[in-house]
C-alpha cells in the first residue's frame, strides 16, 4: 500500500495496527509461529499496518537472508503497510545486564555505559538499514526509557548520552519514509528533541501521557500510533456506557492529530484480541 496511501486513508477512516502480537494468539488460532502469520492475522482483523522485526520472539529473521523482503512483499500484496521495529541501544543494554546496574552506570561508570550503548547502537543500525533496504514502509526505534512519571534519568542525561545515538540512527535513513519512536512511560520532556532530530511517528502509552493535550501542541505532520488503553484490552468486559466513552476519546484524539489506532501494551492473549476486534467493529 505504501505510507502515503495510509495518510490519504486518514481522511476517511482511522488506520489501525498493533506493534506486538503474542505467539500465544497465533497458537490459539491454529497459525504457525512465524512472522508471516502476523501478516495473515493483521489482514484478517482489518489492520492497515503490520509490524515485523528481525528479533521478534515468534521468529527471528537473519539479517542477510532476504526473508524480510519476502514478508514485506507479502504484506504489500494483502494491501498492508509494512512496519519494522528495531530495539534501541538502551533496550538492548538492559537486556544484557541488570536494569538497576545500567541505571547506576549513568553516574558511577559513564565510560562503561558509553561503551555498551554505542555497541548496541551499532546493532540497531544494522537492523534499521537492513529493514530500509528490504523495503519497509515505516521504521520504529523501540527503547523503553521511561516509566509513568517520566524518564529513568534526567532529560539532560538523555540529551547528552542517548540523543546523539538516536540522531545517528535516524540519519542513516535517507529516504522520506517515516522513522518513529516507541517507549513505554512518559517521554513528554524529550519528545520535542526527537521531533527536531527527524522522528515523525510516536508510539505512546496513553495511561502515562495526556495524549489529547500533547497532540494539540505537536506539529501537524507528526503521527501518533496509540489511542487504545491497556485496561480496555486486559480489564473486564466493557459496558455500553464505557464503550461510548472510548469512542469519544478516540474521536477527540483523531481530531487532534494524525492517528493510527493502536495499543502500547500489545496483544497478549486471545481475549485481548477479541476485545480489540470489538472496538474495531463498533468503530465502523
Amino acid at each position: 500500500m505504501g505510507f502515503s496511501c495510509l495518510l490519504q486513508k486518514m481522511k476517511t477512516k482511522i488506520p489501525r495496527g498493533e506493534l506486538w502480537i503474542a505467539g500465544e494468539i497465533l497458537k490459539e488460532l491454529g497459525l504457525e509461529q512465524t512472522q508471516e502469520s502476523l501478516i495473515t492475522l493483521s489482514s484478517s482483523i482489518g489492520s492497515d499496518i503490520c509490524f515485523l522485526s528481525y528479533t521478534n520472539p515468534i521468529q527471528n529473521l537473519p539479517i542477510n537472508s532476504g526473508e524480510m523482503t519476502t514478508l514485506i512483499n507479502r504484506a504489500d500484496a494483502l494491501g498492508l503497510v509494512s512496519g519494522v521495529t528495531v530495539d534501541g541501544p538502551f533496550e538492548r543494554t538492559i537486556r544484557e545486564h541488570d536494569f538497576w546496574e545500567v541505571i547506576k552506570w549513568f553516574s558511577s561508570d559513564p565510560e562503561r555505559l558509553d561503551e555498551q550503548l554505542k555497541k548496541n547502537a551499532e546493532l540497531a543500525a544494522i537492523e534499521l538499514m537492513a529493514a530500509d533496504n528490504a523495503g519497509a514502509d515505516v521504521l520504529i526505534l523501540c527503547d523503553d526509557i521511561a516509566y509513568n512519571r517520566g524518564l529513568y534519568f534526567s532529560p539532560e542525561l538523555f540529551k547528552r548520552i542517548l540523543l546523539p545515538l538516536y540522531r545517528r540512527l535516524r540519519n542513516l535513513i535517507k529516504s522520506d519514509k517515516p522513522v518513529g519512536f516507541h517507549s513505554d512511560g512518559n517521554i513528554e520532556t524529550i519528545i520535542t528533541s526527537l521531533i527536531d532530530e527527524g522522528y515523525s511517528m510516536f508510539s505512546l502509552e496513553p495511561e502515562a501521557m495526556n495524549l489529547l493535550e500533547l497532540c494539540r501542541r505537536l506539529p501537524e505532520n507528526i503521527v501518533i500510533l496509540s489511542g487504545i488503553k491497556a485496561e480496555w484490552l486486559m480489564g473486564p468486559d466493557l459496558e455500553d456506557n464505557e464503550m461510548a466513552a472510548i469512542f469519544r476519546y478516540i474521536d477527540d484524539l483523531k481530531n487532534s492529530c494524525k492517528l493510527i489506532l493502536a495499543s502500547s501494551c500489545g496483544l497478549s492473549d486471545i481475549r485481548s484480541l477479541k476485545k480489540l476486534q470489538e472496538i474495531y467493529r463498533q468503530l465502523e
